[in-house]
């Protein structure tokens, strides 16, 4: 059974059924339903049901700044428009459905149960009236959170659609209707000209953790609107999504199943780090006594600069899909502020100036480390230190725009000619770089996958990475990652005693020996091309 004759079967049945009930929807009725339902509803219900998806978004956008100061009602204003069309009242019967009005429904006289037994609001294959494809759109954005909505919108401004101003997913997708950047067939379209075109969209939502099985949904219901020989009659057996707050629901709930009370005890020798239990250490002007073998430090009221890029939230844009069509989903790092407010706190001790950043993309982060070498690195500085917190694979970072950036172009860009104020100078490069592993994770701990097999060949560099190649490294999600944690404690503790390599190599035992309790496998590991030893301050005399 093609498509085409679903429609057909499909109206048939219905007026049938509703013949009765039908002519209660009515102007008036119309006119009186908006006031009843509220602002995302009334959104939902001109998304389904407006032809024209230009007019659609026109009038949303006006309905979004002056709703609650007006009249204007979309609905009633809508069916004024297609009183010529002998199906009108069901369409808007379908969309009512779909929207699951029930209440609504149950008003003007219908048996709720018909109504969904026929329109079957959970099953995306079944269609009569409302575009196939609109429904699809419509369960897309019944699953789209606050969260996800932000990383929608910046994964289309990489595609130079701004869709800052809109509130709601619904005129997102209206907007990215009317710039074709997804292609709608009308129901009754003949000409195959312009075929149903998601695959822009689906290459987004495919990459936005949650969303996965949307995306097949969306390539599956394109591919039947495209071939309609193919488009068959569904089963009747309903499959309706879970709402946002369900699922929700549902994974705390798992995780709260799983929790190992144990894990309560791993960062309890790390709770010391809290700001108020770190004291400012007092640095010594003496320098007699450090050693000949170590790097200066020329002025202990400033040490030098500790750059931060804490990449905590994850959205596909186009150069990753493009680039890189198997990127995978990154979710968002969870507790990775944590580490950021560690490390800001822990160095601007030490007498680092902290310049951080949140959230960029791989041309804005070399865009900051670049800006910061040229504006904010002085010839008395000592130490340059940058510490990048994001997702990871061998040998690269991860941007927030899901695009990989080269640890190598990173360290080629600190030993540039653009950088000739760190010439000579050590430079410190931590690396918590992290690939969430699903199946094998702890609650609120998630595995950070392995960083890189990387071999410096530039001179004074010190690379600490938070994993050895081949292993992982965890996060937990409230109270940041092990390693940076382990760190922070223990510079804090150690900075006035004892050199980097010997710091590093106590945090490196510490996270090998929480991990071992956890029965995971974490063993961070630092690679050197230092030419004397790197203390963070004046070491305190003997």
């Amino acid at each position: 059974m093609n498509m085409n004759m679903l429609h057909s079967d499909a109206k048939t049945a219905l007026q049938d059924c509703f013949m009765d009930n039908i002519r209660t929807i009515n102007l008036e009725v119309i006119s009186d339903i908006q006031n009843d339902i509220d602002y995302y509803d009334t959104v939902s219900m001109v998304f389904l049901l407006y032809e024209v998806p230009d007019t659609a978004l026109q009038r949303l956008i006006v309905f979004q700044r002056v709703y609650k100061d007006t009249n204007m009602n979309l609905l009633y204003d809508w069916a004024l428009n297609v009183q010529s069309r002998p199906t009108w009242r069901y369409e808007f019967l379908e969309a009512l459905a779909i929207c699951r009005l029930y209440n609504v429904i149950k008003k003007l006289g219908f048996d709720v149960p018909s109504v969904k037994e026929r329109y079957m609001p959970g099953n995306i294959n079944v269609c009569v009236y409302i575009n196939p494809m609109k429904k699809v759109l419509y369960k897309f954005c019944e699953n789209v959170t606050g969260n996800t909505l932000m990383r929608l919108k910046k994964s289309l401004i990489s595609f130079e659609i701004d869709t800052s101003e809109h509130e709601t997913c619904e005129l997102i997708c209206l907007e990215m209707i009317s710039q074709k950047f997804i292609i709608l067939t009308q129901n009754n379209s003949v000409s195959k000209s312009k075929q149903c075109q998601v695959e822009k969209l689906v290459q987004i939502v495919e990459n936005i953790s949650g969303l996965r099985k949307i995306a097949e949904d969306l390539r599956i219901i394109a591919n039947k609107i495209n071939n309609d020989s193919n488009f068959s009659s569904p089963q009747v057996t309903s499959t309706p999504y879970s709402s946002p707050s369900e699922i929700h629901k549902s994974k705390a709930k798992l995780k709260e199943d799983k929790f190992d009370e144990s894990f309560s005890d791993v960062f309890k020798a790390l709770n010391e780090l809290h700001k108020e239990d770190i004291s400012v250490i007092n640095l010594k002007s003496d320098t007699k006594n450090l050693t000949k073998d170590a790097y200066p430090i020329k002025n202990t009221d400033r040490i030098g600069v500790c750059c931060i890029i804490n990449q905590e939230e994850f959205y596909p844009s186009k150069d990753s899909i493009e680039n890189d069509f198997q990127t995978h989903m990154l979710d968002n790092r969870l507790g990775s502020t944590k580490d950021q407010q560690s490390l800001e706190h822990i160095m601007s001790s030490l007498n680092f100036k902290i310049k951080s950043a949140r959230n960029v993309n791989h041309r804005e982060m070399f865009k900051f480390i670049r800006d910061v070498i040229n504006n904010d690195v002085r010839p008395d500085d000592s130490i340059f230190m940058l510490c990048i917190l994001s997702h990871g694979v061998r040998g690269h970072v991860y941007a927030a725009d899901s695009v990989k950036v080269k640890v190598e172009d990173i360290q080629n860009l600190l030993d540039s000619e653009d950088a000739s104020y760190l010439h000579g100078m050590p430079k410190i490069l931590i690396l918590q770089a992290c690939q969430v592993d699903e199946h094998r994770s702890m609650p609120h701990l998630v595995a950070d996958g392995p960083t890189a097999n990387y071999f410096l060949r530039k001179s004074d560099f010190l690379i600490y990475w938070a994993t050895a190649p081949e292993y992982e490294a965890y996060r937990d999600e409230q109270k940041g990652s092990i390693f940076i944690q382990s760190l922070c404690y223990t510079i804090g503790k150690k900075a006035q005693q004892e050199h980097l390599y010997e710091i590093f190599t106590k945090v490196t035992d510490s996270v090998s020996r929480i991990c071992s309790r956890l029965k995971r496998a974490q063993v961070p590991i630092f690679e050197s091309t230092l030419r004397k030893k790197l203390y963070l301050q004046m070491p305190q005399a003997p």
